[in-house]
């Protein structure tokens, strides 16, 4: 089956630099690249009626059309000549998160790649009203890019996956699996545990009394949930570990063990309204902001009792 990465460019340098870590992963699956630039008229952008002189005329977007065409296939040109990847392209004509979707969608795309900040309002740090609405709606996994995660080495030797337990969260054990298959990556299968009500589990731990939650039950039964992702993952090709962490703060502990364990790429599942409330609400939304590995991220089309439903494609046997 014939494999396409797609990778949103704005024209900005960062943007750009996105490029070569979706060459890598396409060449790995055997695949191709398709760039997508999106030009949106000044007069769909919407503006008060004073402003209404300030609005270019329809040959100033006409002009700035006519230039992201030819600077996209100038781009697309060269992609292919440094690669060697089949390299397709497309400017479309819209709002930037759903011509993005739209054209994954229509190319059956293995996986978005992009970076996080750019002219076309990429976050200045890493989720903005782009990149955010890209992995909420996308119906493929999102490879997602900060500043300092796309600096790094494109080849990927380890895979970090968040998993809480939930059905959300195995939605997203294919898609590490497919990556790690493609790059011989291990992965490493992270469950932490906190105890119910952190106020008073604070006044417990002072108290020095032992185990007042019975979190030791509750960390072994997670212990035997990801290592049963961890086997299912192995029974597929992929060399897997398991870790659980007991921890009262499970966002500080998941990025303690990124900085510990320096993973190439961090997995994580998405909800459809907003970034996963998995992890304890927050907690996916502060590692994604600290920003400093690539994000892989899937959102379910949706949760269907104790099953999720996949209405999009779901890569989960391509492999090298």
């Amino acid at each position: 089956m014939y494999t396409e990465i797609v990778v949103p460019l704005d024209g900005s340098p960062l943007a750009d630099a996105a490029i070569a870590h979706a060459a890598e992963i396409a060449s790995r699956l055997h695949g191709g690249l398709h760039l997508v630039r999106v030009f949106t008229p000044m007069s769909t952008l919407g503006a008060p009626p004073e402003a209404a002189a300030l609005i270019p005329d329809p040959a100033w977007n006409e002009r700035m059309q006519a230039d992201a065409q030819l600077w996209l296939e100038r781009k697309a040109e060269a992609v292919r000549g440094t690669t060697g990847l089949a390299v397709t392209h497309e400017l479309r004509v819209g709002g930037a998160v759903d011509e993005i979707v739209a054209a994954a969608a229509e190319r059956r795309a293995t996986a978005i790649v992009c970076s996080t900040h750019g002219l076309g309002g990429w976050a200045m740090r890493w989720l903005g009203s782009v990149a955010d609405g890209v992995i909420r709606h996308a119906s493929c996994p999102v490879l997602a890019m900060s500043e300092d995660a796309v600096a790094r080495p494109s080849s990927i030797d380890r895979i970090l996956l968040l998993h809480d337990g939930s059905v959300i969260s195995d939605a997203m054990v294919p898609n590490a699996g497919w990556l790690a298959r493609a790059f011989g990556a291990t992965v490493e299968v992270l469950r932490i545990v906190s105890p119910p009500w952190v106020g008073d589990s604070m006044t417990a731990l002072n108290a020095g009394e032992a185990d007042a939650f019975d979190i030791d039950a509750v960390a072994d039964e997670a212990k035997h949930e990801v290592e049963r992702v961890a086997k299912r993952l192995r029974g597929e090709g992929v060399t897997a570990t398991s870790t659980v962490t007991v921890h009262l703060s499970p966002a500080r502990a998941i990025l303690d063990h990124i900085q510990h364990t320096d993973p190439d790429v961090v997995a994580l599942a998405t909800y459809g309204r907003g970034l996963s409330r998995v992890f304890l609400g927050s907690v996916a939304d502060k590692v994604l902001r600290s920003g400093s590995r690539p994000a892989l991220c899937f959102r379910p089309a949706r949760v269907d009792g104790d099953r999720t439903v996949h209405e999009g494609i779901l890569m989960a046997s391509t492999s090298a």
